[in-house]
């Protein structure tokens, strides 16, 4: 009997704790955290980002939700958290846990002193003109001593197309990867990279020969996302050479 009260009291104060902890989670994250004002946006362009039979490709950076972490100012404010990147509203959608409903998803306020982790992607959000308006989120792909290299995920959308006649197949919506890549000063200042290949070396401005070498001798392809991150890193080292 004394068992059976025992565990009782257990589990009682298990699920007083777990309410507690839901309750700090709601009163904390709703004042610094999420807009509540603003609905997240799955329904865009005429699709509904949450039927994936839809639509081809994905609206987001990743499908489904990963687990991450939520840091401001650089101090870890919230750990094993639900993560995913609205890429087409340009918003990060918080949840508590992978099997939270979606009712429950909220959008992540939008300032330049909140980062995330999603798996291993870091995702920060850089203002313009020092205002949130006009500003968007960036994917870290390297962080260097002197220069850094971002990714802006965009993407190509391609409206649904029905069918014409009763013997072609409608067409479903279409999402396709666009990314544009970004030198980044540690002042802050971007050099988007272009699409062509060529071009790329222009952005390294003085350095241009020096990069092209290195990418011819050693087979690599600027348009490839990981010869770019191999190429910033090594030109990173090099400008740490010139500051020596």
């Amino acid at each position: 009997m004394k068992k059976i009260i025992f565990t009782g009291l257990i589990l009682a104060f298990a699920a007083q704790l777990n309410l507690v902890q839901a309750q700090v989670w709601d009163r904390q994250f709703t004042a610094e955290l999420f807009r509540l004002d603003e609905e997240i946006k799955r329904n865009e362009l005429g699709v509904d980002f949450e039927d994936p039979t839809m639509y081809t490709g994905s609206p987001y950076s990743h499908p489904s939700y990963l687990m991450g972490k939520i840091y401001k100012d650089n101090e870890l404010l919230a750990d094993d958290v639900a993560l995913r990147y609205n890429v087409m509203a340009d918003e990060l959608e918080v949840k508590r846990t992978l099997a939270s409903p979606m009712s429950d998803a909220r959008m992540l306020t939008k300032s330049p002193d909140i980062y995330v982790k999603i798996a291993e992607d870091i995702f920060v959000f850089v203002p313009y003109k020092g205002g949130v308006e006009g500003g968007g989120y960036f994917e870290v792909l390297y962080e260097g001593t002197n220069i850094d290299l971002f990714k802006k995920h965009m993407k190509d959308f391609t409206p649904a197309k029905p069918a014409t006649t009763s013997i072609t197949r409608p067409v479903p919506a279409k999402f396709a990867d666009e990314p544009v890549y970004y030198l980044v000063t540690k002042a802050g200042k971007f050099y988007e990279m272009p699409n062509s290949r060529s071009k790329k070396l222009k952005v390294f401005g003085s350095n241009k020969d020096l990069i092209k070498d290195y990418v011819k001798d050693n087979g690599l392809d600027l348009n490839n996302q990981a010869d770019l991150e191999r190429t910033v890193r090594y030109y990173d080292n090099e400008l740490s050479k010139d500051s020596e």
